[in-house]
């Protein structure tokens, strides 16, 4: 499974009030400097508290991770499948395939983590984890359901103009982006 599109979550930045969006202008700033000695096109997005990098045509995912993670105020990197529809149907066959590409070994215990970021969708968040994580079980038999310390968090994103899954998170550096945290005196 080839992955297009990474989700970016940051930590500090979400707790600076009014003036977050300079906080998140500037981490921008700085994934477009590190993405720009990596071979391809991006495409970087903010909305809602998140930041996103669709790599447009062919690019290397190894070195496009390795520059993203040194990118300070990046806490975690998700590497993310992203689909337009946002049929119920389609999302659980979307998640079968995601399963079963990213994790060949299915002796493992699974959580799934729904979010819906728009709230018109006619299923709760409780109901998509359910759901999913039954659709997981009757593919896989041999995997296994533990909500309090599993072995993987499988995440579950339905936006208002699609959605998307996404796995394992890949630390980044932390902090906050380069160049906003003014000049200091020792």
């Amino acid at each position: 499974m080839e992955f297009r599109s990474f989700l970016i979550k940051y930590a500090e930045i979400g707790t600076k009030g009014k003036n977050r969006y300079l906080f998140e202008d500037a981490l921008i700033k700085q994934i477009k400097r590190a993405l720009k000695a990596v071979d391809g096109h991006f495409v970087i997005t903010k909305e809602s508290g998140r930041i996103y990098v669709d790599a447009e045509g062919e690019y290397d995912y190894d070195e496009t991770l390795d520059a993203l993670k040194r990118v300070f105020g990046i806490v975690w990197i998700c590497p993310m499948v992203q689909f337009e529809d946002r049929d119920y149907e389609n999302i659980k066959k979307q998640i079968v395939a995601y399963m079963d590409e990213v994790y060949p070994d299915k002796h493992l215990t699974f959580k799934v983590n729904a979010r819906r970021g728009d709230k018109s969708y006619p299923h709760m968040s409780e109901e998509i984890n359910r759901d999913m994580g039954e659709v997981i079980l009757n593919a896989f038999p041999e995997t296994k359901v533990d909500v309090h310390h599993p072995d993987i968090v499988v995440m579950v994103e339905v936006r208002d103009y699609g959605a998307y899954v996404h796995g394992p998170k890949v630390p980044g550096a932390g902090g906050l982006p380069v160049g906003t945290s003014g000049r200091a005196i020792t």
